[in-house]
């Protein structure tokens, strides 16, 4: 069975203004002083938790991944083991064969063998369909969190732009008022040094909001290919488990029936005769 994580979309920086775009409705308003408005620490560590989120999901698939090879492993084990019980089973009801005196016992254990079997094989179901109610259940709540938390987020992001849009308005018109409070151009040209250095200021904090971008939608395409793995890895244990079965299969009709030629049980195993390989 595929499972499918949904990563929820992480909000890129096209959902805030660019800076410049807003401007006050009236007065007088000088385009070349007009700063462009910091952002706040806030809105950089929202960025940053996301970006680590990624990157603990990353985390999380690689310890499935690794528990679902751990899996396909033991299984594997417990094939060889199977067809090993199997094969001695078959010789010892060969060699048995002609001594009618050891009979009864022989066909005692191998009722205990198979009653064994089948509660292991029946134990084993159970559990593969127990583990595969609760991943589901995982991914359900999963999604659930997942969508709260981009609604919480979407909320939040046009609070900061209505309070960022006050804010440069504002802003801009308490600067408009000190511009004309001051007469002489040294001081004009001080208020004008000031706000450039504000907007480099401003720069450098967009630039590092965009490595920090970067970095998140790189650990997103991560997530995504190992999620693909992981989907991979859960067929393959699949067909392991089916290979297992087909084990338990093989010894029941050892316990059963007289053992066929060792050419014609392969021949019934088809694929499963040889073991698979582990990548």
């Amino acid at each position: 069975m595929h499972f499918l994580y949904a990563v929820a979309p992480m909000l890129s920086s096209a959902h805030f203004p660019r800076m410049g775009e807003l401007q006050p409705s009236g007065g007088n308003y000088d385009q070349r002083v007009s700063p462009r408005g910091p952002f706040t620490g806030s809105h950089m560590l929202n960025v940053k938790n996301a970006r680590l989120r990624s990157e603990h999901d990353v985390q999380l698939l690689r310890n499935r991944l690794e528990r679902l090879r751990q899996e396909e492993r033991k299984a594997l084990k417990k094939i060889e083991e199977t067809r090993r019980r199997a094969d001695q089973i078959v010789s010892l009801k060969t060699r048995n064969e002609e001594n009618h005196m050891r009979k009864a016992l022989e066909a005692d254990y191998a009722t205990k063998q198979m009653e064994r079997a089948r509660q292991r094989l029946q134990g084993a179901r159970e559990g593969q369909v127990e583990a595969i109610r609760q991943n589901q259940e995982v991914v359900r709540q999963q999604k659930k969190a997942e969508a709260d938390e981009l609604r919480q987020q979407r909320a939040l992001i046009q609070e900061h732009v209505a309070a960022q849009q006050s804010q440069h308005v504002a802003r801009a018109q308490q600067i408009n008022q000190m511009i004309k409070q001051y007469s002489s151009a040294m001081q004009q040209q001080k208020m004008q040094q000031r706000m450039l250095h504000e907007e480099t200021l401003q720069a450098e904090m967009e630039e590092r909001m965009l490595i920090e971008e970067r970095r998140r939608n790189a650990a997103d395409i991560l997530v995504a290919e190992m999620e693909e793995q992981e989907e991979i890895a859960i067929e393959r244990l699949r067909r392991t488990q089916e290979a297992q079965k087909a084990a338990y299969e093989e010894l029941e009709r050892a316990l059963s029936n007289p053992p066929p030629p060792i050419d014609q049980r392969r021949a019934a195993l088809g694929d499963y005769a040889q073991p698979p390989r582990l990548s």
